[in-house]
């Protein structure tokens, strides 16, 4: 009797000790923290870490309209930009919103041509979707901050 009782109080532990065990959710603003960090050191194998693995579904669209899309072209794109090693680059994440498996992160940058240049201001909105595990760019759209578009 009492190894029937051990028997049915062990079964529920040990069916679900025998599921397939959940895989921690990635942290979103840590994902786009490496993104950011990766853009502001010119460090490209980290920013190729964080982009989609789909080629096509990646976009850049920049202040003027102008637009990269594939993550080819987006990547050689950074390369060339990345080999300039005297414009300053500073993001400042301002809100996250977090779904399932998209969210997004706007952030605000302040961009510089030289170090001591004249500071550029524009809103940046990154999409990232979950894709096997991690979450990974698929839009970038930077947008001019007010004042200039006032010039």
């Amino acid at each position: 009797m009492l190894r029937r009782i051990t028997v049915l109080l062990l079964l529920p532990i040990l069916a679900a000790c025998s599921g397939e065990a959940e895989t921690a959710r990635p942290d979103f603003r840590m994902a786009v923290e490496t993104h950011l960090d990766a853009v502001a050191g010119r460090d490209l194998e980290t920013l190729k870490s964080t982009l989609t693995l789909n080629d096509g579904d990646l976009q850049v669209i920049f202040p003027g309209g102008e637009d990269v899309t594939g993550v080819s072209n987006v990547v050689a794109f950074h390369e060339e930009w990345f080999a300039d090693d005297q414009w300053v680059w500073t993001p400042q994440i301002i809100r996250i919103v977090e779904g399932e498996d998209l969210s997004m992160a706007l952030t605000r940058y302040q961009y510089r041509d030289t170090p001591d240049g004249e500071p550029r201001e524009r809103w940046l909105l990154l999409v990232f979707r979950l894709e096997e595990g991690a979450w990974r760019l698929v839009h970038d759209q930077n947008t001019l901050y007010p004042e200039e578009v006032a010039e």
